[in-house]
């Protein structure tokens, strides 16, 4: 069930540093499908700043 997450944009990737960030500092657990989406965030920032940055 893995979703393609691309990063298209230096505002994109911005954006979804903050909110991986702002996933990780939350006080409540993270569910799997929290933990899933977060994964697929880092991969796509990962593929960005190889490519990009």
């Amino acid at each position: 069930m893995e979703k393609e997450f691309k990063i298209t944009s230096a505002q994109q990737y911005e954006d979804t540093m903050i909110t991986i960030f702002e996933m990780q500092e939350q006080e409540d657990p993270l569910t799997a499908a929290q933990k899933a989406e977060m994964e697929l965030m880092m991969k796509a920032a990962a593929k960005y700043e190889d490519e990009v940055l």
